[in-house]
């Protein structure tokens, strides 16, 4: 007589489907046509295969139904009778190089997607991407969701046992599973090896015997033969011997749960394909083992049966971001792997978010149409730029150059739609307080607050005016600051939908232009005005230049404005002055070279490294574009670095050392001081000719701080300085590297320093007596794919991971009173990722809207605005805002649109609490950490 089962065991069969990753994309579609056929076939004919968990995503679909379109109602029949999960995500993306508006975008998308075929897996599945956000808990619960699965990576030390309670800023939780030992893998390598294949995983016996192990074919084209050899037979066997100590394995490593007599165990892997055999592996599985209860079901089943076993309170509580080591199981430095990716979306996430949408948005709010098409299809290109292997180029180089792809059809989709909306906007603006013939220029301002600023712009003029110099007149006639740096004759295309281009013919000039105040998220248009004229024909005795003395750059190596001055030392660094503090900060901006001889997701120094400092060579330096409103100094300074490493790829680790020959390096950083600007901008460029080399750019700030802050996900990340150690007190250094969004900070509570950007995603508050920020610029690594542990895939002739091109940046230190709040970081930052556009326009009569206004406005620069936007289901429009700090925010938003309603909605733009105008404005109380999304009709 069989015993009584008094455990029960949940199987989860599962994969794991990168869109792209060892192979390029259709490559990777083929196998997914194949993988998906087989599973539809399992589904429709075996009612003992309860049901597939289709690995937390659904533009895997998208993509098998663009190739087989005929298949959509089998698969919504799965979806619908529950035995196929997919979603909530569409895409699955690495979450640190991407902006946490994109992270909402991706859901929301998702779901509608799953929607359309019966609805989405209720269960938060976020098994991919290389660390965990800390506000996940918020955005999961907000969209309807109270159970996660989240791995890569959290402790052992911070969550003892697989289940915890994981808790965002603003308190929100969910019960969520870390998984046991190999974590989504178990069952597949524990149950599935031994018991269809006759190996263990975990084995040296695990490898492929020509001959007997199956039927294999591989190209012997020399150029590609380092190309996988493919497998074509389906595996047969079936050996239940294995089944009783290959369940029992799989049970006992799981034994880190908090109910021991209720398990998960998940059955899939990278690339697996639907295991058939599997009903019958579980049935004998219990037929072997007396007291445990093998099921094949779902993650909701599994959650919903352990909410009732456990006690909320006891459930140990883990907060914040998940994102501890190793560094190699977290992929803790892909953050830093092929930067150029990294640098693009965030060009196409500002131009989509910060610029293109708010515009487009505000104009449908006055009545406008929207390019609905348009922006689908420009979200379409950047969210499936974003998969975690696609995002950090973890890849061959042609799944790189196809990216790219995206992210540039990203772009040009967003800058036609807002050239579009720019042409929309000059046909509605009433312009009769202008002659005929004034040229004018709209600025636009996309921040939620007023800005002034100095900006570099382009004004034609048309020739036959020989206008000499030009100045600018404001809405209220008061001249603003005009800098010349030079003019030059010009033949300009003028598109005609009615005609051939019209060529005119013009003098152009680049000047710096003090914008005076633009109202917060709206325009102002001013006028140019002809200031002199000069005689074209004029060879001699031309007009001399004025200067009222006041020039920003006062040598070749200094610089000052109201606020700082910088001084330039031969070895390229500057001293930085803060006025209003009287600080000085020396010895800035110095960029150190040291070997990297690990991989595309951690960074590992030779054994035998150098770590080469830039202040140990000569610097050219130079003053230009030097006038009242703005003055840069170039630096230029050429090391001399190894050209490469020597080491043993296969067993790198103790042995490594940088090459005796040398390359140059060439830096060029170009510095700007503007008139107002309370921070100091930079331009660097590197022209890489090394391979095997991480550079980065030190910051020192003078300041002894216990932890770092940086712009995150709806929250800025307060991380400890060194990272946790462990029970010896040691701790990886690599993990001290930490990714950061439009800025990273230090303060130790009376002074400050932050390094604002709009292109970079690592840094290190390094452990010296300067309180060095040390930013990542680039990693020059090898092409080599972590197949499986034991092979990689490797492609020594592709080069594009080695990053032999020039890369450029943009950056600026900020200096300041207090913390990020005190010094209002955000709100500078948003100088470099949301930048005052300027658009030349001629006259037009008729329109209705004035000549300035503001769209939409925040009255606390606390409180930071992450979008305005078209609702997705509905013709209002969405503002969301989140209070980063740790306490509570009061904000009043107003907008200068007809919009007489407001709702409370969620994540996911479910209507909630009405919301009442007070004086024409929104007052809000933003509770400390939370994400607040508002429709507005």
């Amino acid at each position: 007589m069989s015993k009584q089962k008094t455990k029960t065991a949940i199987v989860v069969a599962h994969t794991h489907w990168d869109r792209e990753w060892r192979y390029p994309i259709w490559k990777n579609r083929s196998l997914l046509i194949e993988f998906m056929d087989w599973l539809l076939e399992i589904l429709e004919n075996d009612p003992s295969y309860s049901g597939f968990l289709l690995d937390g995503q659904t533009v895997c679909i998208q993509d098998y139904l663009e190739i087989k379109p005929e298949n959509k109602e089998r698969i919504a029949a799965q979806v619908q009778a529950g035995k196929l999960a997919i979603g909530p995500w569409y895409t699955l993306p690495d979450l640190f190089p991407i902006a946490g508006e994109c992270l909402v975008r991706n859901l929301n998308k998702g779901i509608r997607f799953a929607k359309d075929l019966g609805g989405h897996n209720p269960i938060a599945y976020h098994t991919f991407g290389w660390g965990q956000t800390a506000q996940f808990p918020q955005m999961y619960q907000s969209l309807g969701i109270d159970y996660a699965v989240a791995a890569k990576k959290v402790s052992k030390e911070r969550a003892p046992k697989c289940e915890f309670m994981w808790t965002s800023p603003d308190g929100s939780e969910l019960l969520t599973s870390r998984l046991g030992h190999f974590t989504r893998q178990n069952g597949y390598f524990y149950l599935h090896f031994p018991v269809r294949l006759n190996n263990i995983y975990d084995d040296n016996q695990y490898a492929w015997e020509w001959g007997k192990t199956g039927v294999a074919y591989h190209r012997a084209n020399s150029e590609i033969a380092r190309n996988d050899y493919f497998r074509i037979d389906r595996e047969d066997g079936y050996f239940k011997e294995n089944v009783k100590d290959a369940a029992q394995r799989t049970w006992d490593n799981m034994g880190e749960t908090l109910v021991d007599d209720y398990r998960l165990l998940m059955c899939g892997c990278d690339f697996s394909t639907p295991n058939p055999y599997l009903p019958k592996m579980i049935a004998d599985s219990n037929e072997a083992i007396d007291d445990i209860e093998f099921k094949m079901g779902s993650l909701q089943e599994y959650f919903t049966e352990l909410e009732k076993r456990i006690d909320r309170s006891q459930v140990p509580v883990v907060e914040g971001e998940l994102r501890d080591g190793e560094p190699c199981l977290a992929s803790a430095n892909a953050l830093a792997t092929r930067i150029h990716i990294k640098q693009l979306n965030k060009r196409a996430e500002n131009v989509m978010i910060r610029r293109t949408e708010p515009l487009a948005a505000a104009l449908a709010a006055l009545g406008g149409g929207f390019p609905e098409g348009f922006f689908k299809r420009g979200w379409e290109y950047l969210l499936k730029a974003h998969p975690h292997d696609s995002i950090n180029g973890v890849t061959q180089d042609k799944t790189v150059d196809d990216n790219i792809y995206r992210l540039n059809q990203a772009i040009e989709i967003s800058e036609t739609i807002y050239e579009d909306s720019i042409a929309t906007l000059l046909k509605r603006l009433d312009l009769s307080a202008f002659d005929q013939e004034d040229q004018l220029l709209l600025l636009h301002n996309s921040q939620p607050r007023p800005v002034s600023e100095v900006i570099k712009i382009v004004v034609d003029t048309p020739q036959e005016k020989s206008v000499w110099a030009i100045g600018v007149e404001d809405t209220d006639g008061t001249k603003l600051g005009v800098q010349q740096i030079s003019r030059d004759e010009h033949i300009q295309a003028v598109h005609d939908i009615e005609a051939r281009p019209w060529p005119f013919s013009v003098d152009r000039h680049f000047v710096y232009l003090e914008t005076g105040e633009i109202p917060a998220g709206g325009y102002k248009v001013v006028k140019v005005t002809h200031e002199s004229n000069y005689w074209r024909e004029e060879q001699w005795w031309p007009a001399m230049r004025k200067s009222a003395g006041a020039d920003i750059g006062e040598s070749a190596h200094r610089l000052e404005n109201e606020f700082l001055k910088v001084e330039v030392n031969p070895d390229g660094t500057f001293d930085l002055t803060d006025k209003n503090t009287g600080r000085v900060i020396k010895d800035m901006h110095t960029f150190e070279d040291e070997g990297d001889t690990g991989d595309y997701w951690a960074y590992y120094a030779p054994y035998n490294n150098q770590t080469i400092s830039s202040r140990g060579f000569h610097s050219r330096i130079w003053l230009e574009d030097n006038g009242p409103l703005s003055a840069t100094i170039g630096i230029e300074t050429i090391m001399q670095i190894p050209a490469k490493a020597e080491y043993d790829e296969v067993k790198f680790q103790g042995y490594g050392k940088r090459s005796q020959d040398l390359v140059d390096l060439k830096i060029i950083s170009k510095i700007t001081l503007n008139k107002g600007d309370k921070h100091l901008k930079v331009k660097t460029s590197i022209d890489n000719k090394a391979k095997d080399h991480r550079v980065r750019l030190l910051i020192p700030t003078d300041v002894q701080a216990e932890f770092s802050d940086a712009a995150g996900h709806f929250t800025v990340d307060r991380r400890g300085a060194v990272h946790e150690k462990d029970a010896d007190g040691k701790f990886y250094p690599e993990m001290a590297l930490r990714p950061m969004a439009e800025f990273c900070s230090v303060s130790d509570g009376d002074k400050g320093l932050s390094v604002l950007n709009n292109c970079l995603t690592e840094f290190q508050l390094m452990q010296d007596e300067r309180g060095t920020l040390a930013l990542t610029l680039l990693r020059a690594i090898r092409n080599r794919i972590c197949t499986e542990s034991r092979v990689s895939s490797e492609f020594p002739e592709k080069l594009g991971s080695q990053m032999l091109q020039t890369v450029e940046y943009e950056y600026a230190i900020y200096p300041h009173k207090g913390d990020w709040i005190e010094g209002k970081v955000y709100a500078e930052a948003d100088k470099l990722n949301a930048k005052v556009e300027p658009v030349q326009i001629s006259m037009n009569k008729g329109g209705d809207l004035p000549i300035a206004a503001s769209h939409y406005a925040i009255d606390n620069d606390a409180v930071v605005m992450t979008a305005f936007k078209k609702a997705e289901d509905r013709e209002s429009i969405i503002l969301r805002l989140h209070n980063p700090t740790n306490e509570d925010q009061t904000v009043a938003i107003s907008t200068g649109l007809p919009f007489k309603q407001a709702w409370l909605n969620n994540l996911n733009e479910e209507r909630g609490e009405a919301l009442e105008f007070a004086d024409g404005a929104l007052p809000l109380s933003v509770p400390p950490g939370k994400i607040i999304t508002i429709e507005l009709e």
